[in-house]
């Protein structure tokens, strides 16, 4: 007898739910089997299994213990026929038909006699099934028989039995007759096969029909035999004993058997789960009834095998196939239908690394560290020349791809500082708190290694940092993490408290240097300012700076604005290792091609099938949508198609991740993906910073992310593995998407955007001139380094004078200035979302906690709103409290909301003149006024389904901006023309903010216009509310950012340029160069490029219209009741002239001299001259030649909404 193995070591889950599995089927059986009346089927014993397991019961389960146990079980597919006579009995009790008793009449052959006491055996055991099923009140076991004393329950504990316990049972057998029912008519019409499945050992109702007859005599029974033959019932009902003795049995030799392979695979070193996967695919039963073609296609794609390889490719990510074969596969699915543009795939090849040597001696203690936290041994070339500036007392700034060991080139410094003197302090100053928290890790984790620096102490200091917490932060950390935000508010305003480590300061890391551009860069740059001024102040002249960021156009020149320092090295050579990496662009189809009107197949279905594709077949995936609600409708939408699919394993192995989810459930799920427990990530751009998730292999990007800089920021993501990897652009219908669907090569070949900081901006540098002087007296002399020429002039009139050289903040800011500086904008309410749902374990949860400017968009009562992807429905809203409740409801539909929002000028403050035209210019206080009125319910594919009105509160913010009236004569002269008067205004609206960071240095979002949405503008029915005829800018809401100020002075400059720029655009009806605006919060539904060079023209004094051009008839426009007319201008008024600001008087007309710059001269003149097709542009930024023989003036039939060729303008 073989020597048994025991169970000394925890198994692999994947054995442990098979065992699960095994007890179930094991129990459901034996119940089953015990009624004779109950052909044992799969399907019969599927839904008592899946029962007990609250899972599916798949036949892949069936065939791994098949595989297991091969002599113990038959799993097979048997003819109706012959399973026919088990139910012969049944019927004859059922239907009231006697069994035969003539068991030896002359009249029957001995086949039949057999047959007759077969008969009556299985007559006896179908009326004990019956008088148990009508007997609800007897008391039953665990099982469902007739308990005896105490029953099951008293002899068997339920860990013998795997835990089961007698409700889930008696569901179990409830569940099992709907199959029986079902098996029994398909047997009885003897039609079609079975799938069978029953144990080999033995049943709880008798011996099997294999075993030998008692007596073991030959020929026909004797009488002896007869007379025990006809008691059936005392001899072999099954017994508590015997039950038990046979459910341990088999559980028994099934442990054996697992316990057989995993020793197996443990002396050979193989898989033992992709042993058993392999092996159960053979014993898979395939249905008789299928044709050679069907059982080819099983064998080729089953869902078992699917779900395998899947297990498998879990366990085993290298195994999956190559990004290159999953591509192909993807078009040979049935549903591809050539939605990769033309010239949309692109593939890079490998790079390989390049290692660089450092010019100085890095201790043991630390190569040990790296060495056993990371494996390093050699540096990358990038690594090494920055190590190597930094040894040799320069800043660094290293701008090189994602991925690409950028951490260590601060790590290190920071740690050779510590070993040098272990009272050095260091700065690790990143955007956000969850990348803060990522690199704290990282460093733990070397410090952990190093010997003798395992006892410095790393904190984070954060707004989340507990108050008692932060005094022995500062007075015991050598390296704090931390933002911007709490440098500026907490720290600098408090340098007497931290003079210790200021004093000590020796390293300054900012992350993402590319983050802090435009008004938020200006506010950063002035807090540095303030850092580098303390710790001069306390003697500290060695702090060194050093900043990573992604790929940028000008790094060392942005580091050293940000910082106000000049002795900066920048690293650009990038030397790290990278795999083969494919591009695809991706453009969903139309829904019918013979009629493009119709429009594309809706995104969403688009992303969630490559999304499933890439997920099923182990690619570690991640999708970027661009807001909050897309990525809560794609995670819905993924789950969905996947539970369709009956793909249950993937759908807890996809998650979304986006800002509002609270800290807890983000680094949870950051966690889950490093760990490889999630293999895909619906997410927003929280991700597209740099915290580490893992490796991943594709970016699905859903829509163009606003930019080129971050649409190459996300995809870098993919390939940290060094491994082959995979971005796709998903095109939505919107003009921007489109404009790089019809030109994908644009998405390689356009350069990346140039950062800029305006250290000029008054608003901004005033702000920090009083933070500066409340933390310490400023001297204009030696505090000139810092702030500028312009100082002296600041501090006489903007602060208080002492009379003893030195200038402090003025009284009416306070004795903390920086508490009222927002640098991210001003500080807003949020509102708290709570699960109010009924019966909820655990009560009411917070959700979310959101800022109101959202919430004020979802939050409103009967909206739905989406969590992880489930469904919620706002149920009360208080406005007073800030408080949201929802509860769960799985509805199929969304909300839409239905809203306004008026962008209207209130004070006038200044007022201008433009040349050449008796139109003038202001600039003044504007409010932004945003109300909701209703909402639409709407489904899956954007059918409404019910219009609701709601009653809510108006949300109302206060700006500066600067506006200009259109004439009413302009307005008629577009009607005439068949010109929508509110399309016009938008499209110039958007010519004119593109093209304002020439003269004016910000960022996208930094200033801001009115957009118009087509439900509206478009409409069939009149409007009540009729927008002034006017382009209105603003900046962002408690910015204080003075860039509509400074842009004020410009307008001159920009109307003529943005003329200048519309008029050489090649493209038909708008595109991103011209009138087409990336940031449209209603995606450029409505613009008119002609209407916006007539506008542009009518306000700088020219002729709005060429003499030739015809009728527009633009599409879009209504008809109904308005009239061919009104509906060109009904939802437009002429505008009313604004009161001048309280106590100003009357404002005076300014008159401005605006001098362009040489370059915009030459190319207004060169545009002016008709500038031949060489002189023409791409996109901004984007370097374009014509071939020759094209046209830069005349698009040909494919060129609709093209790519738009202005003048190149060179600031």
């Amino acid at each position: 007898m073989p020597a048994l193995y025991t169970r000394e070591e925890p198994w692999p889950d994947h054995f442990v739910q098979l065992e699960r599995t095994f007890k179930a089927v094991n129990i459901i059986y034996s119940f089953c089997s015990a009624r004779k009346h109950m052909v044992t089927s799969f399907d019969v014993i599927k839904s008592g299994v899946e029962a007990q397991l609250r899972r599916p019961l798949e036949m892949v389960d069936l065939a791994q213990i098949k595989s297991l146990c091969p002599d113990l079980i038959n799993f097979a597919y048997v003819d109706s026929q012959l399973l026919q006579v088990h139910f012969e009995g049944a019927k004859a009790v059922e239907g009231g038909a006697k069994p035969l008793n003539g068991l030896e009449g002359d009249g029957l052959t001995y086949r039949q006699r057999a047959e007759a006491k077969r008969i009556a055996l299985d007559s006896i055991y179908c009326q004990t099934a019956k008088d148990i099923s009508v007997a609800p009140l007897l008391p039953v076991d665990f099982a469902g028989f007739p308990a005896a004393g105490a029953g099951w329950q008293a002899d068997i504990e339920p860990s013998e039995v795997g835990g089961f316990s007698a409700p889930l049972v008696s569901l179990a057998e409830v569940e099992a007759r709907k199959e029986v029912e079902r098996t029994r008519d398909k047997i009885d019409r003897g039609e079609g096969y079975v799938l069978l499945f029953e144990f080999n050992d033995g049943t709880t109702s008798g011996p099997k029909a294999t075993s030998r007859r008692p007596f073991r005599g030959r020929g026909p029974p004797s009488r002896g035999y007869k007379e025990h033959r006809l008691r059936p019932a005392l001899t072999f009902l099954p017994s508590t004993q015997s039950m038990q003795k046979l459910i341990k049995k088999r559980n028994a030799k099934f442990e054996q058997a697992v316990l057989e392979l995993l020793a197996a695979c443990k002396v050979k070193e193989e898989d033992p789960v992709m042993l058993l996967v392999e092996a159960a695919l053979h014993h898979v039963p395939v249905d008789p009834e299928l044709d050679q073609t069907q059982r080819l296609q099983l064998e080729v794609d089953t869902p078992q095998r699917k779900r395998f390889k899947f297990q498998h490719l879990l366990q085993n990510p290298d195994d999956r196939d190559s990004i290159e074969e999953i591509i192909e596969q993807l078009k040979a699915r049935s549903d591809y239908k050539d939605q990769i543009v033309p010239g949309g795939r692109r593939t890079f090849p490998q790079r390989e690394a390049k290692f660089g040597e450092l010019d100085f001696e890095l201790s043991q203690e630390l190569v040990h560290a790296l060495v056993q936290t990371n494996g390093i041994e050699r540096f990358y070339t990038h690594q090494a020349e920055a190590l190597n500036a930094l040894d040799a007392g320069n800043s660094v700034i290293v701008s090189t791809s994602t991925s690409s060991g950028k951490s260590l080139i601060y790590q290190i410094p920071t740690l050779r500082a510590l070993e040098s003197n272990q009272d050095a302090t260091a700065f690790f100053i990143f955007p956000t708190k969850a990348l803060a928290q990522d690199q704290r890790r990282s460093l733990q984790d070397l410090l952990h290694e190093y010997s003798g620096l395992d006892d410095i102490l790393v904190a984070t200091y954060d707004g989340d940092t507990d108050r008692d917490l932060r005094k022995d932060i500062r007075n015991k950390a050598s390296v704090i993490f931390t933002n911007p935000d709490m440098l500026h508010q907490a720290i600098l305003p408090s340098e007497e408290v931290w003079r210790r480590f200021l004093r000590n300061l020796r390293v300054v890391v900012v992350d993402e240097l590319h983050t802090y551009n435009g008004v938020f860069g200006a506010h950063v740059s002035f807090i540095m300012r303030r850092l580098r001024r303390i710790c001069t102040a306390l003697g500290n002249h060695k702090v060194q700076f050093i900043s990573c960021s992604a790929t940028v156009a000008n790094p060392k020149e942005h580091m050293q604005t940000l910082f106000g320092i000049e002795d900066v090295h920048v690293v650009i050579d990038d030397g790290s290792p990278t795999g083969k990496k494919e591009w695809v662009i991706w453009n969903p189809p139309y829904i019918d091609p013979a009629d493009p009107a119709q429009g594309r197949v809706g995104a969403y279905s688009e992303v969630s099938r490559i999304f499933i594709h890439l997920v099923e077949r182990g690619v570690r995936t991640i999708v970027f949508t661009k807001v909050r609600r897309t990525c809560e409708i794609v995670i819905r939408q993924v789950r969905n198609d996947l539970l369709l699919e009956d793909r249950h394993d993937i759908v807890d192995k996809v998650m979304a991740y986006r800002s509002g989810y609270s800290p807890h459930d983000r680094r949870k799920i950051e966690q889950d993906m490093f760990k490889g427990q999630l293999l895909g990530i619906v997410a927003t751009s929280a991700l597209e910073l740099g915290i580490d998730i893992g490796s991943l292999d594709a970016v699905i990007m859903l829509g163009f992310p606003y930019s080129i800089s971050s649409l190459r920021q996300q995809a870098g993501r993919a390939g940290r593995r060094q491994k082959d990897s995979l971005s796709v652009l998903i095109g939505e219908p919107w003009p921007t998407d489109q404009h790089y669907m019809r030109n994908p090569e644009n998405v390689f070949t356009e350069p990346d955007a140039a950062l800029s900081v305006d250290l000029g901006n008054d608003f901004i540098m005033e702000s920090h001139l009083q933070c500066a002087a409340s933390e310490m007296p400023i001297d204009p002399v030696q505090d000139e380094q810092y702030f500028g020429p312009s100082l002296q002039t600041l501090c006489s009139t903007r602060l208080e004078y002492d009379g003893q050289g030195f200038y402090h903040s003025r009284e009416d800011v306070g004795t903390n200035p920086s508490k009222d500086v927002a640098i991210r904008g001003a500080r807003q309410v949020t509102y708290t979302y709570i699960d109010d749902t009924p019966g909820r374990a655990g009560g009411p949860r917070v959700m979310e906690e959101v800022e109101i400017d959202r919430a004020i968009f979802e939050a409103f009562e009967g909206a739905v709103f989406m969590h992880q992807g489930l469904s919620f429905i706002c149920r009360e809203v208080s406005h007073e409290k800030f408080i949201a409740r929802m509860y769960q409801a799985d509805v199929n539909y969304h909300t839409r909301v239905r809203d306004h929002t008026d962008i209207d000028a209130v004070e006038t403050h200044r007022i201008r003149t433009l040349t050449d035209t008796p139109v003038l210019a202001y600039f003044g206080k504007v409010t932004i006024s945003s109300r909701i009125w209703g909402y639409f319910k709407v489904d899956r594919r954007a059918n409404i389904l019910d219009s609701v009105d709601v009653d809510c509160p108006p949300y109302i913010r206060h700006t500066k901006g600067m506006w200009i009236d259109v004439p009413a004569w302009l307005v008629n002269a577009l009607s005439e023309k068949t010109i929508n008067a509110a399309a016009a205004i938008h499209a110039a609206e958007h010519a004119l903010l593109s093209l304002t960071p020439m003269f004016v240095i910000t960022a996208a979002g930094d200033v801001q216009t009115e957009c118009k949405i087509a439900e509206r503008e478009y409409g069939k029915k009149p409007t009540a509310r009729r927008r002034p005829a006017r382009l209105i800018f603003y900046d962002m809401p408690g910015q204080n950012g003075g860039v509509c100020s400074k842009a004020f002075a410009h307008l001159d400059g920009l109307l003529r340029i943005a003329t200048a720029v519309i008029e050489a655009c090649s493209c038909l009806d708008g595109c991103l160069s011209c009138v087409i605006s990336p940031v449209c919060e209603h995606a450029n539904t409505v613009t008119s490029k002609v209407g916006a060079l007539a506008v542009l023209r009518g306000l700088a004094g020219r002729e709005p219209f060429d003499p030739d051009l015809p009728q527009q008839n633009e599409p879009g426009h209504a008809s109904g009741s308005l009239g061919p007319s009104a509906s060109l201008q009904h939802t437009v008024r002429e505008a009313s002239p604004v009161r001048a600001a309280r106590d100003t008087g009357e404002v005076p007309i300014e008159t401005l001299d605006e001098v362009l710059p040489p370059s915009l001269q030459a190319s207004q003149q060169a545009t002016a001259n008709r500038a031949p097709p060489g002189t023409a542009r791409a996109p901004p930024g984007v370097s374009r030649t014509f071939e020759e023989g094209e046209d830069a003036r005349t698009p040909g039939p494919e060129e609709k909404t093209h790519n738009a060729y202005a003048v190149q303008f060179n600031v």
